[in-house]
């Protein structure tokens, strides 16, 4: 049984949303240290333990 072509065309437009919406927060937080310069993976990490 073969799917209609108007099924496919909803099918592959709702991936293409899908993929844009999942791929937004990452492309707008890459922007946004380009923008402002910032490299937080540069950084020394700070120390967790607790010294008494």
């Amino acid at each position: 049984m073969k799917t209609p072509v108007v099924t496919q065309k909803r099918i592959l437009r709702d991936v293409i949303i899908s993929i844009f919406i999942y791929a937004l927060p990452v492309v707008l937080m890459l922007l946004s240290f380009k923008i402002s310069g910032q490299r937080p993976w540069k950084d020394k990490p700070n120390s967790t333990t607790i010294q008494k």
